[in-house]
Parts: C-alpha cells; sequence; structure tokens
C-alpha cells in the first residue's frame, strides 16, 4: 500500500492519503457528459475534514420562528435574528413558491462559493427537518416519529426524549446511537435491550443497571463483559430481592451511587477491552460498527460496503468521507443525505442523484450549486439549463473553481447558516468564540427571550426520590447543576421517570447527551499490541490509556 503523507491546511497535522483512497477518488468521480472529473487529493485531514460538514448540522437547537410565506409561528433550527426566509412545511412543499425564481447566471469573475453564499440566504428553506411524523415538532433529521421531544436522528420511534440517533425504540430518554430499546434511559451505543439504565455496548439486556459490554442477560447491576447471565452486581452472583434493592438504593441514595460508581468503574477498568467494538465485520477498520465488509477508518455505522471516513451512517456502499447519512450510494463528502446516489460536496439531499455542491435538496438530478431545490433537473446556481447547455457549463465552472482553490473542497465553514457553536461540530470539536472569529467563523449570541414569570430553581434542591419530587416540578425552570444552564421537565418525561424510578436529572439535556457521548472512544486509530498474545492491532483505544486491550481472538476467550 502506498503513502502519500501531506499536511492539513487547516490544522497543520500530518496526514496520509493511501493509494486505496486514491483509487477511492478515481471511482467516485463525477461523470459529466460522459466524461469523469478527477477528483483531487484531501487537503485536509480526516478530522478537519468530518468537522467541516458537521459545522452545517444544528441538531441540538431550536428556536421560535416565523413562516416566510404564511406568517404563522413555527419551530426552527434557525434562529430569527438571522433573518433567512424559512418556511413552515406545509408551505415549502405547496406550488406556492418556486425555487428558480432565486437562480442566478454564473459569474466567472467572482469565487463559486461566494456566489453560492449570496443565493443560499435568499433562497427560502424548510425551517425544521422532520418527516410523516406526529406530534413531534421538536425533533430535527427525523422521520416516521410519534409523541418524540428534543431528540435528533430519530426514526420510527414513539415517546422518545433527549435522545441522539434513536431507531425503532419506544418509551426512552437519553439515548444515543441506540436501537430496538424500550423503557431504556441514559444508554449508549445498545439495542434490544428493556426496562434498563445506563448500559453501554450491551445488547439484549433487561431490567439491568450500569453495565458495559453485557449480552443477552438480565437483572445486571454494575456488571462488566457477561453473557448470558442472571442476577449479578458487580459481576458476582446475587439474588432478585438483592438486585432489585440495590437498583432502587443507587436511584434515591446519591452517596451510595458514587461510592458505588467508584467501584464499578474500577472493575471496568480491569475487565479486557477488544481492540474494536465491531460485530460481524470483514475487512473493516474503524469502531462500533455493524454488517461491515470493506468499510475503512469508518465509526458508529452499520450495513456498510467499500467504505472510507464514513460517521454515523446506515446502508452505504461504495462512499469515502461521508457523516449521518442513510441509504445512499456512490458519494464523496456529502452529510445528512437519505436516497442520494452518484453525487459529490453536497448536504442534506432527499431522494436525488447526481448533485454537486448543492444543499436542502429534494428529488432533483444533475444539479450543481443549488440550494432548496424540490424535482429539478439540470440547474446551476437554481437557474434551469437543457442538459446540452448544463454538461457544457459545469466544466467550465469546475476549471474556475481550480484557478480558485474551490474544487475538490466540502462548503467552507464560513456560509454555514449556523453559528459554529450552535453545530454538531461544535460538540466534537469544541472552540472558544475568539478562535472561531478569528478563523472568520459565525458565533451564534442569540438567546431566547428571557421567561419572567416563571421561577428558577437549583437542580441540587430537588429531591432525590422520584417518589417525593411533587408534579409543580412542572412549573419551574431548573439551573443545570455545575453550569446552571437552565432547563424545564416536561410531563411526559416526569410521568417516565416516575414509571421507572429515575431521578429527577441535574443536567441540561444538552450536557446528559454530551455525558454519554464522551462515553466513545475517539473516532482514531491507534497502532498498539494485544496485551496477552503480543500480536499488532489497530484500535481506538490510545497506547497511554490503561485499558488492558486484546485481539479479538483473545478478548472472545478471556470473556467466553
Amino acid at each position: 500500500m502506498f503513502l502519500m503523507e501531506k499536511q492539513c491546511t487547516a490544522c497543520t497535522a500530518l496526514f496520509t492519503v493511501s493509494s486505496e483512497d486514491r483509487a477511492f477518488l478515481d471511482r467516485l468521480a463525477p461523470v459529466i457528459g460522459g466524461t469523469p472529473i478527477t477528483l483531487p487529493d484531501p487537503t485536509h485531514c480526516p478530522d478537519c475534514r468530518q468537522q467541516r460538514r458537521l459545522a452545517f448540522r444544528n441538531d441540538s437547537n431550536y428556536y421560535k420562528n416565523t413562516c416566510f410565506s404564511c406568517k404563522k409561528n413555527i419551530i426552527s433550527i434557525y434562529s430569527p435574528d438571522k433573518h433567512l426566509p424559512v418556511l413552515c412545511h406545509d408551505c415549502f412543499w405547496s406550488d406556492n413558491w418556486d425555487p428558480l425564481a432565486y437562480g442566478k447566471a454564473v459569474d466567472f469573475s467572482r469565487p463559486f462559493f461566494e456566489q453560492y453564499a449570496a443565493l443560499k440566504k435568499a433562497v427560502p428553506r424548510l425551517s425544521i427537518f422532520n418527516t410523516q411524523s406526529e406530534n413531534s415538532d421538536y425533533t430535527v433529521h427525523a422521520s416516521k416519529n410519534k409523541n418524540c421531544y428534543m431528540s435528533c436522528s430519530t426514526m420510527r420511534s414513539e415517546n422518545v426524549y433527549f435522545s441522539d440517533w434513536a431507531i425503532d425504540s419506544t418509551d426512552c430518554a437519553d439515548l444515543v446511537m441506540c436501537s430496538n430499546m424500550e423503557l431504556c434511559y441514559a444508554c449508549d451505543e445498545s439495542r434490544r435491550c428493556f426496562a434498563s439504565s445506563y448500559l453501554e455496548l450491551c445488547s439484549n439486556v433487561s431490567e439491568s443497571y450500569l453495565c458495559f459490554d453485557c449480552h443477552a442477560s438480565q437483572e445486571l447491576v454494575g456488571c462488566v463483559s457477561l453473557k448470558n447471565k442472571t442476577c449479578m452486581i458487580l459481576n458476582e452472583p446475587s439474588d432478585k430481592k438483592t438486585v432489585e434493592e440495590t437498583i432502587h438504593r443507587l436511584n434515591t441514595d446519591p452517596a451510595f451511587r458514587l461510592s458505588f460508581q467508584v467501584q464499578y468503574d474500577a472493575l471496568k477498568l480491569r475487565m479486557p477491552k477488544r481492540a474494536a467494538w465491531n460485530l460481524n465485520t470483514e475487512d473493516s477498520t474503524g469502531n462500533y460498527l455493524q454488517n461491515a465488509k470493506g468499510a475503512h477508518h469508518c465509526y458508529s455505522s452499520m450495513d456498510l460496503e467499500d467504505c472510507r471516513y464514513v460517521y454515523d451512517a446506515i446502508d452505504m456502499k461504495d462512499c469515502m468521507d461521508t457523516t449521518r447519512g442513510s441509504f445512499a450510494e456512490h458519494l464523496y463528502e456529502c452529510k445528512g443525505s437519505t436516497d442520494l446516489f452518484l453525487s459529490c460536496f453536497s448536504n442534506l439531499g432527499y431522494q436525488c442523484d447526481n448533485l454537486l455542491y448543492c444543499d436542502n435538496s429534494n428529488s432533483s438530478s444533475y444539479c450543481f450549486g443549488c440550494f432548496s431545490v424540490k424535482k429539478m433537473k439540470y440547474c446551476i446556481l437554481n437557474k434551469q439549463y437543457t442538459k446540452e447547455e448544463y454538461e457544457t457549463l459545469v466544466p467550465k465552472i469546475i476549471e474556475h473553481m481550480k484557478t480558485t482553490g474551490e474544487w475538490g473542497e466540502f462548503f467552507p465553514i464560513a456560509i454555514s447558516s449556523f453559528g459554529y457553536n450552535e453545530t454538531k461540530a461544535f460538540e466534537n470539536y469544541p472552540l472558544s468564540k475568539e478562535e472561531i472569529l478569528q478563523r472568520g467563523w459565525l458565533w451564534s449570541d442569540f438567546d431566547q427571550p428571557p421567561v419572567t414569570d416563571i421561577k428558577l430553581i437549583q437542580a441540587e434542591s430537588i429531591p432525590s426520590d422520584i417518589n417525593d419530587v411533587p408534579d409543580d416540578i412542572l412549573n419551574y425552570i431548573i439551573a443545570s447543576e455545575g453550569s446552571g444552564k437552565p432547563f424545564r421537565i416536561i410531563p411526559q418525561e416526569l410521568a417516565f421517570y416516575r414509571k421507572r424510578g429515575l431521578p429527577v436529572p441535574h443536567h441540561h439535556p444538552q450536557e446528559r447527551l454530551r455525558k454519554l457521548a464522551l462515553l466513545e472512544t475517539p473516532r482514531a486509530l491507534y497502532s498498539r499490541t494485544c496485551a496477552k498474545c503480543q500480536k499488532p492491532i489497530e484500535t481506538t483505544y490510545a497506547p497511554d490509556r490503561r485499558e488492558t486491550v486484546l485481539c479479538e481472538e483473545c478478548y472472545l476467550k478471556e470473556v467466553y
């Protein structure tokens, strides 16, 4: 394998472009008029490429705004101070407006991204992305949900609150990268679990609490790497009554919870870790993968085939440098796409193909530099062309972009519609306000109008036992413990805590999700040797970490 070492133009770190990467880029080259257009080598390291895409994604901030067309009050991911024309769902999908009315001819005397940025500021856009859902207005990048609230990347779920990437789940709160969960709370990278809390990397676990890497088990408390077990506490045999009493005490006695956590953390550190938490994979590298073949440097994804540098994805084939997508094929440098094919450098494409440098596209094909198009074909900067005109003009634009250094790059962060601190990039790559402004990126200082008629209480004043929490907690704003960030409890959330015997949380929902996400290892591969057989391994556990890391064979022998 040939490796070309390059220096990232964003962070100056060294990174490599392998011969496999280069072959992949040649394979993904867009075809215009029957002629492939060469994709250049990346100029950014994988982290900076990922950061750039995530800077175009707001998953956590919701605002009250006004529909540009019908003027009704709506929920939007765009704050009103940005003065962007946002549309409610009914107006966006209606025939009352035409994206082509905003079309512009290409100006070869100006950089392309400059022209595109002006276009996207003018064209109306959907206020928030949630489709085919019922009573789930406060969800984004979500579909086919019912009664869900403050959740993103959630699909086919019901009564799910404050979650990020919850699929086919019911009656849950605070899930991160989970699927097929029911009555679960504060779980990460877990699936098919029932009535459990604080699970990490678990599957088919029920009525359990604070477990890591446990499978096909029930009534576990503080357990690590157990399979087919019942009634265990800290990996030691117990009985059903003691398990129930321990869970109750963990939920009602903060001092006991802290001391128990110390024991659990020590057990978790002692138990060996597998080099990569992958399931049913072949010729693949990365972490938290399921059903992957030929997937390299990929993370938290399932059903991948022949992919590289893919993050948080479902059912993708022949894709490179894509983030938060599903049911897609033949993509390069794309984000937030569903049913998207044969496309590069695009954001939020739904049921589209052959897009280049497009955003917020729906049911469209062969578009270049378009924004918010619907059922369009052969358009450039939202201007209609014939097939022949399109195939003649696009190569000229690409040649122009090569002279400005724009061809081959995803959209620059400076033209994102969000303040960097509103985006998923800020969660994963935090920077100070000064650092963000120095880079020429946006920072949002927008605050929702203060609520003056509702009393503020400190989280520390809330009773530890949910049975002692009165109904009128719904009438208060809670100041998050430590940060003071205000949040409220909603009625269905309180009912969930009571049903599960869980204490009312002391931290803002965004802080809780961030804490869960931090349980995962970094999205980077390090060279180590198996602690048992000394075989070379690639793992997301950095060499200076204290965990005992084993190759797959040694891990399976150790825990089974």
